[in-house]
């Protein structure tokens, strides 16, 4: 099925981002990831191979977002109470953030200029550890339409061994004001996200992206 949720919350002084979707059919599983300063420190992953035997596509795919939404705000409502088991102890991440132990990931546009035109979209995509500036190869790079918290995947592909990767699909002609389009990229434990704020009528004016 492909969809899900992205979330930014903001515990104390701690902002996380969380994040929630369907792996689809070839992996049927329903998994919640929870990054703090682009490193996971807590996943949830709940399979539907049972659920989706007998059950019609369209039928299957109202239940697994009914069933998305709600392990997303579970997730949420946890993590705000201060009772989500995180994978590492807080005071732990703050001795490596102040260590600079830290590595997140940057995603670098490398076509600025043309990147949108006649109704495309194709990113040139240049994966980058932020701290030690190395090219991450074999690193999962999607692109998504976001809008009221729900996420719908446009194009998915992995980096090559220089860190480069091109995604490219139609921007569709229905898009809702105030969405956004969001490059993301997870390897292993580390998160990067490049944001688009679409503005109306995206086909005949590029869209603006966020600083």
């Amino acid at each position: 099925m492909n969809f899900g949720f992205n979330s930014n919350v903001r515990v104390g002084e701690v902002m996380y981002h969380v994040q929630t979707e369907d792996r689809g059919a070839s992996h049927p599983f329903l998994d919640t990831v929870v990054y703090q300063a682009g490193r996971v420190v807590y996943k949830r992953s709940n399979g539907y191979e049972k659920l989706a035997v007998g059950m019609n596509a369209k039928a299957l795919a109202q239940n697994l977002h009914k069933r998305l939404a709600q392990q997303h705000r579970e997730v949420i409502a946890e993590l705000e109470a201060g009772t989500l088991p995180f994978q590492a102890k807080e005071k732990e991440l703050a001795v490596e953030e102040d260590a600079g132990a830290l590595d997140g990931l940057e995603l670098r546009l490398t076509n600025p200029k043309n990147w949108f035109a006649a109704g495309k979209v194709v990113f040139e995509i240049e994966l980058i550890a932020q701290k030690s500036n190395q090219r991450i190869g074999d690193a999962d790079v999607q692109a998504c339409l976001e809008h009221q918290r729900r996420r719908v995947l446009c194009a998915e592909a992995r980096t090559d061994a220089t860190g480069r990767a091109t995604l490219k699909f139609p921007m569709p002609a229905d898009v809702a004001e105030g969405s956004s389009l969001v490059v993301r990229a997870t390897d292993g434990s580390r998160y990067g996200e490049l944001r688009f704020r679409l503005k109306s009528k995206p086909r005949d004016k590029t869209p603006a992206p966020v600083a």
